[in-house]
């Protein structure tokens, strides 16, 4: 068994079966495909949202100017008001790191493991609470448990900024935050928790939406973004209000998730292979450019279907 972290993809899917497995009961994470208040305030109560940004020059620039925040103020005193903070300590582990973040700051139930967990680090500052999420047998296996073994990587070295120096496509998990009438920025790369304002649970919405829109505006036509709400459990929800139509469609998503975390779990790299190898020897040139577009578009139809299906 690999002691290392691998890199997880964005999905609702994965990173509500993560919390699941975390044993962190009636708490869901799901897509939100538009950064607007509205889009936000549809998945109340919305206990903070995951950001995932391609890390670029403007990131690299404020990292090396003393590690100061894109926007807002860093608070220095965050341990005095009890908020939970840790430094990102090993490489791959921003995304189960993002999510631990806001779930230790919530009014939620944790259950016994992250329980125990928060309570053993108490007092702990943000690279000693981060070097012991890096260390826990549990949360690494839960976390790695959403890749194919062979994938798996034995990498212990940290996540200096130096590793985000060079542009190579990598990617970025931080949190945003409503904490006791404050809004939060929760980035493990950044010293400290950053301060954007005061908001309240009713206008988090819209105040997020606005950071997040000033955010984007500053990676120069970048359009790889995603974000993610973490809520409450929707189907159990809605079966205490017994919505047959929307129970329906919360099964179906979550039938869908089952099936894409399976496939993530193997490896299907020799099989694709030889696939591509065999096809590519009996096709000409046109004829397998003509199969790429194809394909290309079927994917295509497949997401806009699949979005559909889980659109309510």
């Amino acid at each position: 068994m690999s002691d290392g972290w691998n890199t997880i993809d964005s999905d609702a899917g994965v990173f509500t079966e993560l919390v699941e497995k975390l044993q962190v009961p009636n708490v869901e994470l799901d897509d939100i495909f538009s950064i607007d208040s509205d889009s936000l305030s549809q998945f109340a109560p919305l206990h903070g949202v995951i950001f995932l940004f391609k890390y670029g020059n403007i990131d690299r620039q404020y990292a090396s100017d003393g590690n100061k925040p894109l926007a807002g103020t860093y608070d220095k005193d965050y341990q005095e008001k009890g908020i939970f903070f840790a430094k990102q300590t090993i490489q791959n582990a921003c995304a189960t790191q993002a999510v631990l973040n806001i779930l230790m700051n919530s009014n939620i139930d944790l259950g016994p493991e992250l329980s125990n967990f928060k309570s053993f680090v108490t007092g702990f500052d943000s690279e000693m609470t981060g070097d012991t999420i890096s260390n826990s047998t549990l949360i690494r296996t839960v976390h790695n448990s959403f890749s194919a073994p062979p994938m798996i990587a034995n990498d212990k070295r940290p996540p200096q900024h130096n590793y985000y120096d060079h542009d190579d496509g990598l990617f970025h998990f931080i949190g945003y935050q409503n904490i006791d009438g404050t809004l939060y920025e929760l980035d493990g790369l950044k010293s400290y928790p950053i301060e954007h304002g005061p908001c309240t649970k009713e206008t988090f919405p819209h105040a997020v939406s606005e950071v997040l829109m000033k955010r984007i505006s500053m990676y120069s036509g970048e359009l790889r973004f995603s974000l993610l709400a973490i809520t409450h459990n929707r189907l159990e929800y809605f079966k205490q209000i017994d919505d047959a139509e929307a129970m329906s469609q919360e099964v179906v998503k979550r039938e869908q998730w089952a099936r894409e975390n399976k496939l993530r779990r193997q490896d299907y790299t020799g099989l694709i292979g030889a696939l591509v190898t065999s096809l590519a020897s009996e096709c000409s040139e046109s004829e397998w450019t003509r199969l790429l577009k194809e394909a290309e578009h079927k994917g295509h139809v497949r997401m806009i279907q699949d979005y559909k299906s889980i659109r309510r």
